[in-house]
């Protein structure tokens, strides 16, 4: 099986305490890609291809394992077979490695992963296109209050050194005190055929789960966007937060402003903060639509 390593030196666990995978490569011998920029990523996937790579273990964070996905899915048609991936957690929050990745940064961990195994994971991501611009592929979109939170966490949080889940623990906390304009301002989005007013936020995801074993999806519908949106005129956000966290799913909580479905894809007009996996996009024309890509396979 020819397989291929890519690490990000600069994220934030291997930049700490070293890269796993430069050591497993060092004693098994599989080649071994370092993004020290990521104007290599390009040629990287492009000679993947070219070697018949057939399994990618990514070392790094969010942002890197959306960059390294989305390109290889920009070059898709290039692989004879799609690769599958194994994600080793080397960011500051980890939250797709802590929902599909590799239980820890281990070099025992990821050469287990190296073996024929059956804990796989079959998922489309997000496709993001802008009308006007480029398209992106991640795992977590949201609009509103999350990317405000996000500033907050990447600014205030992980500055002080606090990362993982105790910064988006944090952020939440921060959030759900409702006392605070910048992290909690509600704004205008259109959402075709869904909604068009003020809003506190959208969340978008194709993950299992969510950090913290928060999953704020319970609506019905078949798409595989699984979707929820907070109204501008939203009430009790700590209560229902609350009850959602704990599982209580099952009640009504629209007349408090808080909706949750199963979509194909969704078009957006926005023009305030969007995030992907942490990482904040532009859209100047404000229209933007998300959507599944092609499933991923993901070993674990």
């Amino acid at each position: 099986m020819s397989r291929l390593f890519i690490v990000n030196p600069q994220s934030a666990r291997v930049a700490k305490k070293g890269s796993t995978l430069e050591t497993v490569a060092s004693e098994t011998g599989i080649p071994l890609v370092r993004l020290d920029s990521f104007d290599l990523l390009p040629n990287a996937v492009t000679q993947a291809a070219a070697n018949g790579v057939i399994h990618v273990v990514i070392e790094g964070g969010d942002g890197t394992v959306q960059g390294v996905i989305s390109e290889f899915l920009t070059q898709a048609d290039s692989f004879p077979s799609f690769p599958s991936f194994s994600i080793v957690p080397g960011g500051m929050t980890n939250q797709v490695a802590k929902n599909i990745g590799l239980k820890s940064a281990s070099p025992r961990v990821v050469k287990a992963a190296l073996e024929i195994s059956e804990r796989t994971i079959v998922t489309p991501l997000l496709e993001v296109v802008d009308s006007d611009g480029p398209t992106y592929a991640g795992f977590l979109f949201s609009t509103g209050a999350i990317p405000q939170i996000t500033r907050y966490t990447t600014g205030e949080l992980h500055r002080k050194g606090i990362g993982g889940s105790l910064a988006v623990l944090g952020g939440i906390l921060k959030g759900m005190r409702g006392d605070d304009e910048a992290l909690m301002k509600v704004t205008p989005v259109q959402i075709a055929e869904l909604y068009d007013g003020l809003h506190l936020g959208t969340v978008v995801t194709t993950l299992p789960s969510l950090i913290l074993g928060i999953d704020p999806f319970w609506g019905d519908g078949n798409g595989p966007l699984r979707t929820t949106w907070v109204t501008g005129s939203y009430r009790r956000l700590a209560r229902n937060i609350c009850g959602i966290w704990i599982g209580r799913k099952q009640k009504d909580r629209s007349p408090d402003g808080y909706y949750s479905g199963r979509f194909p894809a969704l078009s957006y007009q926005y023009h305030g903060d969007v995030v992907l996996d942490g990482e904040f996009l532009s859209f100047p024309s404000g229209k933007f639509t998300v959507r599944p890509t092609r499933d991923v396979t993901f070993l674990r």
